[in-house]
């Protein structure tokens, strides 16, 4: 049975991308046991060039940030562990807040063993047990700012073990769940305990939960300018077409009713020796 990769879900403000790059290069040898998803949206897609904007004015580029926008919200449901880089910057961020009151809601409704895990990772010092609803759930790194370390690489490692013992305590209950959920169940047990709990994410359908951005293609500029002259050409051929000198190939043959002058012969036609005389047609 394959082992179930564990969902970090890591929510910060984007003035602290920094941060969370370098707690990033800290779990990645990691990367085998657990999948590492944050808020990263794509770019918007640019603009069409002019004169494709002329060609094709009813069309625009496909926006991968819907997509994405999607998939984020389904990440954001199945996450087992849920770490949260607080600092002075992201208790004012609404995209943090969001998550936050998404991890909260799935800690209440799926209170058990296997409800999903809620760590803040303070960064810097701030008011966060007094203004944020992280307040009721203990910090990594007992609760130390990670700037308070010198060097700072000792928060981070801190972070990171007890971030590892967390990941393999977790790994073990989704796996002991996982063997449950398929053994054979008889119909009686398994109508008496449908409804009584909320199952964890247990791996199944990973591939919705994977974005994959592809390049759009656009055709060059000299392209559409070229393809615009050519109907500009049409276009006018068409309107004026007594302005437009066509030659024809024909033009310097004589018509079919100029034959000339016959040429003179010096003998007159006689008929051959031999020549039969046809019977009309009527007979």
């Amino acid at each position: 049975m394959a082992r179930v990769k564990v969902n970090v879900f890591l929510s910060y403000a984007p003035e602290d991308r920094q941060q969370l790059q370098k707690l990033l290069r800290w779990l990645y040898p990691m990367r085998d046991e657990v999948n590492l998803w944050f808020h990263d949206p794509p770019q918007r897609p640019p603009a069409l060039s002019l004169p494709w904007q002329i060609l094709l004015f009813w069309y625009s580029p496909p926006d991968p940030r819907i997509k994405y926008a999607k998939i984020y919200e389904k990440r954001r449901e199945k996450a087992h562990i849920y770490l949260f880089l607080t600092s002075y910057k992201s208790l004012s961020n609404k995209t943090v807040a969001a998550d936050v009151a998404v991890a909260i809601q799935r800690r209440l409704e799926e209170d058990n063993a296997l409800a999903p895990l809620v760590f803040p990772v303070l960064l810097s010092p701030s008011r966060w047990k007094e203004t944020s609803p992280l307040a009721g759930f203990s910090p990594l790194a007992a609760g130390k700012p990670l700037s308070s370390y010198s060097p700072e690489e000792e928060g981070f490692l801190t972070v990171t073990e007890e971030l590892s013992t967390l990941i393999k305590t977790v790994q073990s209950a989704l796996a002991e769940e996982k063997y449950y959920q398929s053994r054979p169940i008889p119909l009686s047990e398994w109508t008496s305990n449908t409804g009584k709990r909320r199952l964890p994410y247990l791996g199944e359908s990973p591939e919705l939960l994977e974005f994959d951005t592809i390049e759009p293609f656009y055709a060059p500029e000299w392209l559409g300018w070229s393809l615009i002259f050519f109907i500009l050409i049409s276009v006018i051929s068409n309107i004026m077409p007594t302005r437009i000198v066509r030659h024809n190939r024909y033009e310097n043959i004589r018509s079919a009713s100029d034959h000339g002058s016959e040429f003179l012969r010096e003998h007159r036609m006689v008929p051959t020796k031999d020549s039969f005389n046809f019977p009309p047609a009527d007979q």
